[in-house]
């Protein structure tokens, strides 16, 4: 199991490298960077380079980490600044999907290999997982305040949310040769998921 822990002590350095290197797995995905380009656009030796970073994995693990963080960040904003938990729950849907679809470009594996990419950030799917639910959380828990909302346990029903987000998102994605959505199919799942979260909401309110 790797670790996004990094080896080098300049923090400068270290966002700088995970800047670069999702540019590059942005253009590229994962399977078809390498550890040379990486270190080439930074005009580093591939030594240096491993000085911060043992290894291709550990990049894109720390790039992955980053871009999590980016999006409970921005979720977190949207939502401080309204005071509809229904719109709240909007909000985090768009968010999250423009956040998936990043996702599908950062990695842009085979099938074939999305076992061993899986397993790599396992630890940090159920990070993950566990903040996004925490977030639903206290949108639900808004709403029952407000009673707007009339639910009898948030957590489950927190998990019932991501479960079938989860499901209609990979539903597109498990027909393709590769895990990526081209512009029509993006359209396509924000319709079916947008559609859903309208049905949701309106189960959950009184």
């Amino acid at each position: 199991m790797v670790s996004t822990t990094h080896l080098g002590d300049c923090p400068e350095k270290t966002s700088r490298i995970i800047e670069v290197a999702q540019k590059r797995f942005g253009l590229y995905g994962f399977e078809k960077t390498t550890m040379n380009e990486i270190a080439s656009d930074l005009n580093m030796s591939k030594g240096s380079l491993y000085y911060y970073f043992p290894d291709k994995e550990h990049i894109y693990m720390a790039v992955v980490q980053k871009e999590h963080d980016l999006f409970v960040q921005l979720v977190n904003e949207k939502i401080a600044l309204l005071s509809d938990p229904s719109q709240m729950l909007r909000e985090y849907i768009s968010v999250r999907l423009s956040y998936f679809r990043m996702l599908l470009n950062l990695s842009r594996f085979r099938h074939d290999n999305a076992r061993e990419v899986h397993s790599m950030m396992h630890e940090q799917w159920i990070v993950f997982r566990a903040q996004e639910q925490d977030l639903i959380t206290g949108i639900l828990n808004v709403g029952i305040e407000k009673e707007l909302f009339e639910i009898e346990n948030t957590n489950e029903i927190s998990v019932l949310l991501l479960d079938i987000i989860k499901s209609l998102s990979i539903s597109l994605v498990k027909k393709k040769d590769i895990f990526y959505l081209e512009a029509n199919e993006y359209d396509e799942l924000t319709r079916k998921i947008n559609l859903f979260i309208e049905m949701f909401i309106k189960s959950l309110k009184k």
